[in-house]
């Protein structure tokens, strides 16, 4: 148990079903960079702010995962609804917090930026839906906690394929019957996208046999179960906040220096997004196989789990290496830049971007590779409730070991946008070092997250 091969059943409709829904943002930015380079730069400043809040709060209402993982290892059946039903109400709560943010939000943190009409539209646009995301992440948690992934593979994939109609339509316009939106349609297709995914799911947990064996059904709120969750949800939550947080900040400041830096930051932060589907499903499988041996108190398998997803993560890099590492500029070229004229594409990148595309997209990967070992370990963490120290660490080191010497050293100093990104990898190299260190301690392996006694309820 615990293995590379149990380990990837798990993960792989996980990694699927990421892939699928990452891929709606980076449709976004290619559909966006066809429409103007500026609308792509103004969605990652303000796609990533948004992206602060909303997976602030989904990290909280994910945290479903973790309690279904070990009720569902423990054999206490009946109690899986219930986690779920408490992080539904945090997302409709959430409500309180996006309305507000999304109206006023935007003229607040873009005002006085280049982009600032494009940001604050594509700001507003995700806030409003924020809480569909936190929906999605509860009664996700549901499926995931219990090992039962395969839904996550076609549903993604449909939703995806709406986006990406949607993008095209929405963005572009077609004539004589629907105005050309710009970066408004790419907000509104992302959004329904994550709307429809929810509904379904939503239909799927509270079908009659989930309701009789799993409690779904048990919809009322349960002071003690949120507190449970909370305890563990709104710390890993704040500090998803504060990381991200602190990457809009990373983008802000890449703004600020020129187009050139943003140009390409935009870039590498598109890749490094959609190539986290795998560490997000394979942090996410491992949370799950973690889960149910801490649930049935066998804490020793998972030390087995994280050497199974190193393996797995060293693999995917080995393979993604092919035009990361040794094309990266024609890939980029190929997606971002690609114009139709004459009856003829041309992919060409401006020639002052070629060197510095390269240097980063060398950077980006071994910056996704510590990322996503450290991914594991977080999860890992969370899986046995450790996430105080996670808020402590992660609120820490996004400030002091990135953002602080990307302003110093960079920003006061004028530099080029590749000592930017290489401070981004030795700064992803600290963050591993930390979580490693924290998991050979073990002190997470005596935390209690449910009650030992059973029910004697039966699948």
């Amino acid at each position: 148990e615990g293995s590379i091969r149990e380990l990837w059943t798990i993960s792989f409709p996980l990694m699927v079903s990421t892939f699928a829904m990452l891929l709606m943002i980076f449709t976004d930015r290619i559909f966006l960079a066809h429409y103007s380079i500026e609308a792509m730069n103004a969605s990652v400043t303000a796609g990533t702010l948004a992206w602060a809040f909303s997976s602030g709060i989904g990290m909280i209402t994910s945290m479903s995962e973790v309690f279904v993982a070990q009720y569902n290892g423990a054999k206490l059946y009946r109690k899986i609804g219930s986690p779920v039903w408490q992080m539904v109400w945090v997302s409709l709560f959430s409500f309180a917090l996006c309305i507000p943010i999304a109206v006023w939000g935007g003229s607040l943190f873009f005002s006085g930026n280049p982009y600032s009409e494009v940001e604050i539209v594509y700001f507003r646009w995700l806030m409003l839906f924020a809480p569909s995301y936190a929906l999605m992440t509860a009664f996700v948690g549901f499926f995931i906690g219990r090992g039962k992934t395969k839904l996550m593979i076609w549903l993604p994939i449909i939703a995806n394929a709406l986006n990406i109609i949607l993008d095209r339509i929405l963005i572009f316009g077609v004539e004589g019957w629907i105005p050309e939106m710009g970066i408004q349609g790419a907000a509104i297709a992302t959004c329904f996208g994550y709307f429809f995914e929810t509904v379904i799911l939503i239909y799927l947990f509270l079908r009659k046999k989930n309701r009789e064996t799993y409690g779904t059904g048990n919809w009322r709120f349960e002071p003690q179960e949120m507190v449970k969750c909370l305890k563990i949800g709104v710390p890993q939550g704040i500090y998803c906040f504060l990381e991200v947080f602190g990457w809009a900040g990373f983008y802000w400041m890449m703004t600020a220096l020129s187009p050139a830096h943003i140009t390409i930051s935009s870039i590498c932060q598109s890749f490094t997004i959609l190539l986290s589907f795998f560490c997000e499903g394979l942090c996410r499988g491992s949370a799950a196989l973690a889960g149910n041996f801490i649930g049935s108190k066998r804490h020793f398998l998972v030390s087995k789990v994280l050497r199974s997803g190193i393996v797995l993560l060293f693999l995917f890099m080995l393979g993604t290496s092919a035009f990361l590492v040794f094309d990266p500029v024609d890939t980029a070229g190929l997606l971002f830049f690609t114009h139709f004229e004459g009856g003829e594409i041309s992919a060409a990148i401006d020639p002052g971007l070629t060197e510095s595309l390269k240097i980063c997209m060398l950077l980006a990967f071994a910056y996704i590779f510590f990322d996503g070992v450290r991914w594991v370990l977080s999860r890992l963490l969370i899986a046995a409730g450790d996430t105080f120290f996670l808020l402590v660490t992660g609120s820490i080191s996004v400030w002091v070991f990135l953002l602080l010497p990307v302003y110093f050293i960079v920003v006061q100093n004028q530099l080029s946008v590749e000592y930017a990104w290489g401070l981004t990898v030795l700064y992803s190299l600290i963050f591993f070092v930390f979580y490693l260190l924290r998991f050979n301690k073990g002190a997470w392996k005596k935390i209690e997250l449910i009650t030992p006694e059973k029910e004697g309820e039966h699948p």
